[in-house]
């Protein structure tokens, strides 16, 4: 096993000489094993190990057992010793994440930290082909794209204020059981997180159910697989980076915070390219990867063939808008929402019985003609409204205001100027030309949303015999026009 992972090292240039490398110790297994391995072969390079151990503070006794068992050995083979403590649990609770998410980030914070105090410039931690096959497996049923089935990378580099850093991955190479097998050939002992044997996080269930069945009832050799599929993926994603890189440097434009990208020549592009810009566009705007998902990327591919004006919010408070020949992508910003939310609609008809689209609002609005019974009980709900069909006078329309509108405030027919409603209903002055109306010639049958009423005019009462029901509400992001 050693001299797999030697040549596994030096294949992808993990350790160089001169390397001062943070190594991540828990206590278990792959980390003492990891610690071992880089012990033996840092003299040769003529690198040096600083040890960073963190306590979650989830085990209790346990936890301290495991922190001095790390400190005794490392105080055994001469290297330095640095302990971080932090409740797991509390920050899991007060940062809205789980402990495994919460778990992963204070190791990390624990392990850029030591690099800035101890000046050093690579941190070395413990996965293995059974870890990478458990990434693999939780990104394909959570929902991924080839990144996700890449698995995990051998060597990454992050940029800090104080420097790059990279995070090598020595053990990668090997399986868990040829870990605990050399562990026991050598006589090295390790400690057993027992959180690792219960079913409380994800990533156990499928290490100790599905994985395991998988090695016993399918194919012995399904951990050493999995990863190796994912290698070539990996190998096949690099292909494809370069190739979008290439490309996005000739298609994309940009002008401060916003994203330009030819609707013509984005359309030739193979889909795989189109989705990798998308992508790349959406990580330069937001400087993040997490949650930006497939869909996302669908949904902005959607607009390629939809009219001007129809625009899509994303995660982080991204947009996405069609323009005349481009797709146009940009954070919200107080600028840009009043930009889009003051932008007029044309008047929409709507169908009756029907469905129709407000793609200004991401709204759908759906009717139907209902022969309505006397003392039928009328459903209470902001966003379904009973109209008198036989009170409506002209074709019903969704637009935004216009000059004469008035909406019917009381039973006896006393109205109102559209403006003066908006103004004693205190809606924003720059929200009322946005506003969208359900109206019958100048007469506003429904004002939805902000300020919320229907007009007195089209209630149902005893004289009703035909009822209008039109129901309002979002189109889902990947919602695709029926």
């Amino acid at each position: 096993m050693l001299s797999k992972a030697w040549d596994y090292i030096k294949l992808n240039n993990m350790i160089e000489k001169g390397d001062r490398i943070v190594v991540g110790v828990s206590g278990g297994a792959d980390s003492i094993c990891l610690l071992y391995v880089l012990g033996k072969l840092v003299r040769e390079l003529e690198a040096a190990l600083v040890v960073v151990h963190v306590n979650h503070c989830i085990r209790g006794e346990e936890a301290d057992r495991d922190e001095r068992f790390v400190e005794q050995m490392c105080s055994h083979m001469g290297i330095e010793f640095y302990r971080y403590t932090f409740d797991v649990k509390k920050l899991a609770k007060e940062q809205g994440l789980s402990e495994e998410e919460a778990g992963r980030n204070v190791r990390y914070e624990a392990f850029l930290d030591t690099c800035k105090t101890r000046m050093c410039n690579k941190i070395a931690v413990a996965h293995n082909k059974n870890d990478n096959a458990e990434t693999v497996l939780f990104h394909l049923f959570r929902g991924t794209g080839i990144k996700g089935l890449s698995g995990i990378d051998p060597k990454r580099a992050v940029t800090e204020e104080f420097g790059e850093i990279t995070i090598i991955r020595p053990l990668l190479c090997v399986e868990r059981k040829e870990i605990e097998e050399f562990l026991r050939e050598e006589g090295i002992n390790y400690q057993i997180d027992s959180t690792n044997l219960t079913e409380d996080y994800t990533r156990n269930k499928i290490r100790n159910k599905i994985l395991t069945y998988a090695v016993k009832e399918i194919n012995s050799g399904a951990v050493g697989n999995i990863s190796e599929a994912a290698s070539q993926l990996r190998e096949a994603l690099e292909y494809m980076n370069d190739n979008i890189e290439l490309r996005y440097g000739a298609l994309v434009k940009q002008t401060g915070i916003t994203y330009r990208i030819s609707v013509k020549a984005m359309l030739a592009e193979p889909i795989v390219i189109q989705k990798g810009i998308l992508l790349k566009i959406m990580e330069n705007l937001t400087g993040k990867r997490k949650d930006l998902e497939a869909k996302h990327i669908e949904v902005i591919l959607s607009l390629l063939n939809k009219q001007v004006g129809r625009y899509v919010h994303l995660p982080y408070r991204m947009i996405a808008e069609r323009e005349y020949d481009d797709i146009k992508l940009f954070c919200e910003k107080e600028h840009n929402i009043t930009e889009i939310e003051n932008k007029s609609m044309n008047p929409i008809p709507v169908l009756i019985p029907g469905r129709v689209i407000i793609p200004q609002k991401l709204k759908i609005i759906e009717t139907e003609l209902i022969d309505y019974k006397k003392s039928q009980p009328i459903p209470k709900n902001s966003c379904a409204k009973w109209f008198d069909y036989d009170k409506i006078e002209n074709a019903v329309e969704i637009r935004n205001r216009k000059e004469g509108d008035y909406i019917q405030i009381n039973d006896s027919g006393g109205n109102k100027k559209l403006k003066d409603y908006f103004i004693d209903h205190k809606i924003p002055k720059k929200l009322r030309d946005s506003q969208i109306l359900i109206t019958d010639g100048n007469h506003v049958m429904w004002i939805p949303g902000e300020g919320e009423r229907m007009s007195e005019k089209y209630k149902v009462g005893e004289t009703t015999t035909r009822v209008l029901l039109m129901k309002m509400f979002d189109l889902e992001e990947n919602e695709n026009d029926r």
